[in-house]
């Protein structure tokens, strides 16, 4: 199975700190978020993943010179100017099969490999991974009707929704919608593949998600991965990736 992970952000929001490290290699719980993601693909099954960099690429690859990654056909891609979070996929050769595409600076405990089978079996085109997220608001709602007589009133109501978890499945067909060379986003691309009929679908998954895009994210996260490292690592915090008694964070710290 194949991944690519967009990795080339500047995490303008958590400056200063991005200002020396990449987003990608800021820590949670002591190690760099990047690292923790690849070993979860890795653990998953999948055995070439593509860095899409941008922001201090050499850093990113340069933190990859180790005996650690022994196993995993990694590879590099570099934009060299912002491309929006679908543009860089299309300076990639052109891809032969099913792949999933993730953001950079998730923690989540998301099952890569279960994704991948699903999508597969649903034949659809694309597939987003969702989670579901509330919001407790801490003003009362009111509802007016159409002559502006209030129809209803629900006191610091919580609001429910599906977020878009920053995790895909994509076929090449989807990929082809590409231009080369241009700045594009997700939602667009997904927009225009339903509307030329490509099936994209949603799944909804019960699964821990933590984007680290600000300090408040940052921090929520990093005292997740304290908490239970073993839930989001797995056998990694048990044995290295060839099955031998490394530990998880010797093996992701390198």
């Amino acid at each position: 199975m194949k991944a690519v992970v967009l990795a080339g952000g500047e995490g303008r929001r958590l400056r200063p700190a991005t200002f020396t490290v990449p987003k990608p290699l800021i820590e949670v719980d002591g190690t760099p978020i990047l690292h923790l993601i690849l070993r979860q693909l890795q653990s998953a099954g999948f055995t070439q993943v593509t860095l899409s960099l941008g922001y201090r690429a050499q850093l990113i690859e340069a933190s990859f010179d180790g005996p650690h990654w022994a196993g995993l056909d990694l590879r590099f891609s570099l934009e060299h100017e912002p491309l929006g979070t679908a543009g860089p996929l299309g300076l990639l050769a052109p891809l032969e099969d099913s792949t999933l595409v993730m953001n950079a600076d998730l923690l989540t405990d998301i099952d890569f490999a279960d994704l991948f089978r699903r999508h597969k079996k649903s034949e659809a085109a694309a597939t987003i991974a969702l989670v579901p997220r509330h919001v407790d608001l801490a003003h009362g709602v009111v509802e007016l009707d159409g002559e502006n007589r209030v129809a209803g009133f629900r006191e610091k109501p919580r609001m429910s929704f599906l977020a878009s978890s920053g995790i895909y499945v994509l076929e090449p067909s989807v990929l082809r919608l590409l231009p080369r060379r241009t700045r594009y986003d997700m939602p667009a691309l997904l927009k225009d593949a339903a509307a030329r009929g490509e099936r994209v679908e949603g799944h909804v998954l019960d699964a821990a998600w933590h984007d680290i895009g600000t300090p408040e994210q940052l921090a929520a996260a990093d005292a997740a991965l304290r908490a239970d490292r073993a839930r989001y690592l797995g056998a990694f915090e048990q044995h290295g990736p060839g099955g031998g008694t490394n530990s998880a964070e010797e093996a992701v710290r390198g």
